[in-house]
């Protein structure tokens, strides 16, 4: 028994056709937005791990008067580099969406090149042929869009993290301009340091917002 695919007519083919462009085109465009998001925020990230390990020499040299920072500045250091590895795990996971989203798009095409073709068609064996090839590229397209799914919701998991990293610096942020109350000489120094951290993780944290806004606008 030869299976057969859905019957579209040619304008109606047309028309899906110029639409799956378009989401995919929007989508693969999302994409690389994306990575280049990320890039600026791994340039902050990189930026936060030197502002960290500045708060760390200041504490070193406070010596007793700010022992409650010290593993303080050691988290930032930590959450700084976790960052770093998130951002550039992103940007591949970006880039990979990007290319999937093409692939998806060519493999669309040829989807509705094959139910045009069997539309002109009247011969059955001809017309069995090629409803089998439209299977077998069904077949691909739903691969691909399983691909594009499973992409899409680790980018969104690892953009989450990214958020939650710099929220915890927010929070640590606060008990450092608390601690640095107490270090008699090194407070301003060390109040600096915690609010140049905070605006650093404020801009990460603009970065996967935009990201986040993009992905949800087209997908």
């Amino acid at each position: 028994m030869s299976t057969i695919l859905k019957i579209e007519t040619r304008d109606d083919s047309v028309k899906s056709e110029h639409m799956r462009q378009i989401d995919h085109t929007k989508l693969t465009i999302a994409a690389a937005t994306v990575a280049a998001e990320l890039f600026h925020a791994e340039v902050i990230a990189k930026q936060l791990t030197i502002s960290a390990k500045n708060a760390a020499a200041i504490v070193l040299r406070a010596g007793s008067q700010a022992a409650g920072l010290s593993v303080i500045s050691s988290y930032y250091d930590e959450l700084a580099s976790k960052t770093i590895t998130l951002a550039r795990s992103i940007n591949i996971t970006a880039v990979q969406l990007s290319m999937v989203s093409v692939t998806e798009w060519r493999t669309s095409a040829v989807v509705t090149q094959v139910e045009r073709a069997r539309d002109m068609m009247d011969d059955p064996e001809s017309m069995r042929t090629v409803a089998q090839l439209g299977v077998k590229v069904e077949a691909e397209l739903e691969h691909l869009s399983e691909g594009f799914q499973t992409l899409l919701k680790e980018l969104y998991e690892q953009l989450d993290e990214v958020q939650r990293n710099m929220r915890a610096i927010d929070v640590i942020a606060v008990t450092s301009r608390l601690e640095a109350q107490q270090t008699g000489e090194f407070k301003e120094g060390l109040m600096q340091m915690a609010n140049s951290i905070q605006g650093q993780a404020s801009e990460i944290k603009n970065h996967v917002a935009k990201s986040v806004s993009l992905l949800n606008t087209y997908t």
